[in-house]
């Protein structure tokens, strides 16, 4: 996988954006009582960079909306695919949703072990994959209700906007862990400003 190595310049730019948008909406950022998504990608060895993200959800929903790009505008991103559309995907969820929860999903391969359930109000995704000797393990956990406000958007649009106001009021701890041989990422939520 290779994420930080990757994306370097990714995480840097997101950085000064984070800091751009902090310093030109002082009184979002310093606002109190708010969640705050951390990003922490660390880059294992003595030459290696540690890098930290720490961003108020209240200033990504003030933000969010401001974006204009292609496929991307009022916080809701288009799918445009052949394969899958947003009305499938509607369907699916509206199936697990329904569904009683357990483990949904289990592959145990010769080089990856995939595990997708539902646990309470929680989808949990967990993947074990050996390549060339080295080991990557990614865990995403997901409240339900994060999924029901991205699958809220009309037509063809998932509403990012509304998954981020759904994740401030519903998700603490981790989402996203990826830890690999020589770097690691983490992404989770709390009402703390440091990632520490």
């Amino acid at each position: 996988m290779k994420t930080a190595r990757n994306f370097p310049g990714l995480v840097v730019g997101a950085m000064s954006v984070a800091m751009a948008l902090a310093l030109m909406f002082p009184q979002v950022a310093v606002a109190g009582d708010t969640a705050w998504l951390h990003v922490l990608v660390d880059e294992k060895g003595e030459d290696g960079d540690r890098v930290r993200i720490n961003l108020p959800l209240n200033l990504v929903e003030s933000i969010l909306p401001l974006i204009e790009e292609e496929g991307f505008s009022g916080g809701c991103v288009s799918i445009d695919s052949d394969h899958l559309s947003a009305e499938d995907l509607r369907e699916i969820w509206s199936s697990v949703r329904e569904a009683e929860g357990g483990e949904y999903i289990r592959v145990e391969g010769v080089d990856e072990d995939v595990s997708v359930k539902r646990e309470g109000d929680y989808l949990t995704v967990e993947v074990r994959e050996d390549e060339d000797g080295s080991t990557t393990d990614v865990s995403i956990r997901i409240h339900l209700s994060i999924v029901d406000a991205l699958l809220s958007g009309e037509g063809e649009k998932l509403d990012i906007l509304a998954a981020i106001k759904a994740l401030g009021e519903n998700a603490r701890g981790d989402l996203v862990v990826v830890n690999e041989e020589d770097e690691s990422v983490r992404i989770w939520v709390d009402d703390k400003n440091t990632a520490d």
